[in-house]
């Protein structure tokens, strides 16, 4: 037991070099506790058993060994008239002085039930497959959040939504002591707990149940483990901020811990950004109209974000919850959570597009202004049995019930290239949408008596309803020109359903301690159904049905699949092979029509996997997969959609699903003593069948497109960065750069178009940390060069540079001082939207009360009133640079109260 105690402590150290380390101590008598003298201490390096000191104790029984190099030593006390003692030193540049104190020999015929160990735990090591972090190894401010921790991490990135990256891969996932903290916002979590609170931070993969071709088989997980005293008692805090005339903040957030039972209450609203609209909002709150989506052969639908993450618009959001988990007996397990959301958005914004014709060119100039309201509720449950010592089952169901109301208008000139107004566009869209989801899930887990042998097996249900009502209203103007001016007035009902029945079995077993086959079936039904009706304005009400903008479509899918695997596992190294052969029967009907296409699709998806450890701080991976997405039913449904008259799209019933073959290259290296890192990570895919394009221009410069199918479109990218501590560790130098190419196909006016574009981005972050100063500094510069066949004329490289700086000053009196600034560079973009400017926010806080648990803090953002949003995309024959309003200077006087069962100083978030 000694001897595999030692073994893994040892796996854990790292050696330190250059520096010296002293150890010390007093050995005394096991019964009569007085001195031994002339007792033997023996030191002896681990790595190749050489004794490199030793020493005997004086009269009172002291003895020292200094100057040895920093290094893990075997460090042994022996008397010929007692048993002996044994400890390791594990040395580092900060642990390099032991005093053992006081060393009891115990009588010879006494069995040693323990080693004590002196080591200096690695900040960052690998826990078999799990990257280990230890949260006390990472300084961070007073009354930091977890998300301030997590910032702090090697090879981690938080970005401005709170989404969080581990070398490069979103975190999809966030759990608190293996627990779901708030259901599936991860950032209640983050943003809210004490970093004080954390042990350490594990960050891994495991497989997705959820997901199939259309998706990743593995999703990254951080789970944030917590200290004992943080599972106890009670703890949270109430904060109110405002300006006392426009903008406001409120948060509540209680939690509870007692043994495995868990209750935490939340409550947040704000009209300010902290609380917009980005990727992680529009997911958790069913913002549908502002993201797209797509669905997986295993009829799993996927959410992904337009583009543009940065909070639009002026914002107003409320949201609460309640959290319950309990462990209710040796065997079983509960858990209940509720939240409520919502949300209101206002944005208003302008557009700037060029469009490059073979034979012409024009330009749009957009101005719109919207309006959203989103309401919904969810409830999600889960059981956790263990049926025997083998067999454990989770049944988890989830319910959530949406509302949406949204107005949007704009106004759209059709400008000549010599900026002549031919054709003006007044368009008003305004609906009203309701819907519910229910996705229960139920897994069930057999083990073996031989411990890699599994079996198991996942069942998912997922019901869908979607309905709308609203109005479309345009009205077309034309300048010198003989066509007449026109309008629409519509009135837009649409209902939709669907339901996806996904059973998966797998089964493990074991050929040798080494090698393992792993089998898999997976079926999959999908049905989906959505109707559509639009009807003309006439003689006073709305009562003509439009058939040529009505329709019913369905689609039905079944998906066979079959797949073997062959993994080969040793200490340093990993391999995996194997293949997935698949059937994807589909039927697409239209009902109006009564038109059918069916199809039947037949692939083969290998798959490889490599992973070699060069130490445990150290590794590469090597990934192939392949995948398949099939079209969404919008994508398929062979009717226009004309809430933008000026573009309009139709459905392809006769699209095939893609395939793509996709490469995986990283490596990441940490070296804990001298706090070094490394990360490389590299990605190249190949889709065919992929979902393009197809746009016809009329001589006005309107479009109907159309999603078809294309082959060879590329993407591929790659970053590398990393940290060098220097000056003790005290100052860190962090460069990154990385590269995106892609290439894709589509076409207009019946000619294909290939639009590449190639991006180059590096960046060096300074940061600086002593006692009661924090200082960072960071230079970004991000350059794209697009490339059309089509028309050289859309040729145009636009650049993006970014300078900035962050200050944290703990000053006298328990107050704080905390500011960040960026400068923002945007170059070569259309007139208007070359767009220089300085972000400015600054906060200073006074702590009250022993405990400094009441916060009093000014907070202003933006305070040179600068900032603005704009972006470019270039994408078929088209550039477009945008401009969306977002809320600039104000200030907040904040009030925060933080209470908890120890009584003691409460570390978390006050500034930004």
């Amino acid at each position: 037991m000694r001897k595999l105690f030692f073994v893994c402590i040892l796996l854990l150290s790292l050696k330190g070099v250059g520096q010296e380390m002293n150890i010390s101590g007093t050995v005394i008598d096991t019964v009569a506790k007085t001195p031994v003298p002339f007792s033997l201490a023996t030191a002896v390096r681990i790595k190749d058993s050489i004794l490199v000191a030793f020493t005997r104790t004086d009269a009172n029984g002291r003895f020292y060994i200094k100057g040895l190099p920093i290094d893990t030593v075997r460090v042994t006390v022996t008397n010929p008239r007692f048993g002996e003692q044994t400890f390791y030193v594990f040395g580092s540049n900060t642990n390099r002085e032991f005093d053992f104190g006081k060393i009891v020999l115990p009588s010879k015929s006494e069995q040693l039930n323990e080693v004590i160990i002196y080591a200096f735990k690695d900040p960052v090591y690998y826990k078999g497959d799990t990257l280990v972090y230890t949260a006390d190894s990472f300084k961070v401010k007073p009354n930091a959040t977890v998300e301030d921790l997590i910032k702090k991490l090697p090879g981690m990135k938080v970005d401005a939504q709170g989404k969080i990256s581990s070398q490069g891969k979103e975190v999809s996932q966030v759990l608190v002591d293996g627990d779901e903290f708030f259901g599936a916002d991860p950032t209640v979590a983050t943003k809210n707990l004490a970093a004080k609170g954390v042990e350490s931070v594990e960050v891994y993969e495991k497989k997705n149940d959820n997901a199939a071709e259309g998706g990743e088989e593995t999703i990254q997980v951080m789970n944030l483990k917590m200290k004992e005293d943080a599972k106890k008692g009670y703890f949270g805090k109430v904060s109110a901020a405002s300006d006392f005339k426009n903008f406001y903040e409120g948060e509540l957030l209680a939690n509870k811990f007692k043994g495995s039972q868990k209750i935490s209450v939340f409550a947040l609203g704000s009209n300010t950004p902290r609380s917009g609209f980005g990727w992680g909002d529009m997911y958790k709150y069913g913002l549908n109209n502002e993201m797209n989506t797509n669905t997986d052969d295993d009829g799993n639908m996927y959410w992904y974000g337009n583009g543009n993450e940065t909070p639009q618009g002026i914002p107003q959001t409320f949201k609460a919850g309640i959290y319950y988990n309990d462990k209710i007996s040796k065997k079983s397990k509960i858990g209940f959570n509720y939240s409520y959301n919502n949300n209101e958005l206002r944005a208003s914004g302008s557009t700037h597009s060029q469009f490059f014709l073979p034979d012409t060119s024009y330009v749009t100039d957009n101005t719109n202004n919207n309006f959203q309201r989103s309401e919904s509720h969810n409830l999600n449950f889960s059981l956790t049995q263990k049926l025997d010592s083998l067999t454990d089952l989770v049944i988890e169901p989830k319910f959530k019930l949406n509302g949406n109301l949204q107005n949007n208008s704009q106004v759209t000139k059709f400008l000549t290239s010599d900026d002549t107004l031919i054709h003006q566009t007044d368009i008003n869209n305004e609906s009203k949408a309701k819907g519910y989801n229910i996705n229960t899930t139920a897994r069930l887990t057999r083990r073996f008596k031989n411990r890699d042998r599994l079996l198991r097996m996942t069942y998912n249900l997922t019901l869908n309803n979607d309905e709308s009502e609203g109005t479309l209203k345009s009205y077309n103007t034309f300048y010198n020109s003989f066509i007449p001016n026109d309008s629409i007035d519509q009135r837009k009902t649409n209902e939709g359903s669907a339901q996806s029945h996904n059973g998966i079995v797998i089964y493990t077993e074991p050929l040798s301690k080494k090698i393992k086959l792993e089998f898999e079936y997976n079926y999959n039904y999908n049905m989906s159904i959505q109707s559509k009706k639009a009807q003309n304005f006439i003689s006073g009400e709305y009562s003509e049905y439009d058939s040529s903008l009505t329709n019913k479509f369905e689609n039905s899918r079944i998906t066979n699949r079959l797949g073997a695997k062959f993994i080969y596992e040793v200490k340093k190294q990993s391999f995996n092979v194997g293949a997935k052969v698949r059937n994807v029967s589909i039927i697409n009907s239209n009902l109006i029509t009564q038109k059918e296409i069916r199809q039947s699709v037949n692939n083969v998806l290998p798959f490889l996997g490599y992973m070699y450890k060069f130490s445990e701080n150290s590794r590469l991976n090597f990934r192939y997969t392949t995948n398949s997405n099939q079209p969404s039913i919008d994508q398929l449904q062979p009717i226009p959609d004309n809430s933008n008259p000026n573009q309009i799209r139709i459905g392809n019933p006769a699209l095939l699903p893609t395939f793509s073959h996709n490469l995986n290259l990283s490596f990441n290296t940490y070296k804990p003593i001298s706090g070094k890192y490394m990360w490389m990570n590299g990605n190249f895919s190949v889709i065919d069948n992929a979902f393009a394009n197809s746009i016809v221009y009329d001589s006005l410069g309107r479009t109907i497109s159309k999603t078809v199918n294309v082959d060879g479109n590329k993407n591929a990218n790659f970053y590398v960065g990393g940290g060098l501590p220097v000056i003790g560790q005290k100052l860190k130098l962090e460069p990154n750069i990385s590269s995106n190419y892609s290439s894709y196909s589509g076409f207009v006016n019946g000619l294909k178009n290939t639009t590449q574009t190639l991006n180059a981005n590096a960046g060096l972050k300074i940061d600086l940390e002593l006692d009661t100063l924090e200082f960072g500094i960071g230079y970004n510069y991000d350059y794209n060069i697009p490339r059309s066949t089509l028309s050289n004329a859309s040729n145009k490289p636009y650049s993006f540079q970014q300078f900035n700086a962050q200050l944290v000053l703990r000053l006298p009196f328990k107050m704080s001082l905390e500011t960040n600034a960026e400068y923002n560079i945007n170059s070569q973009r259309a007139e208007g939207y070359n767009i220089n400017y300085v972000l400015w926010n600054a906060s200073i806080t006074k702590a009250f009360f022993k405990n400094e648990n009441l916060l009093v803090t000014l907070y202003g953002n933006d305070i040179l009133n600068q900032n603005i949003s704009t972006k470019r995309d270039v994408q078929d024959n088209v550039i477009t640079d945008t401009r969306t309003n977002i809320i600039s200077r104000y200030f907040l006087l904040r009030l925060t109260y933080k209470f908890n069962s120890t009584k003691t100083k409460d570390n978390d978030d006050f500034g930004f």
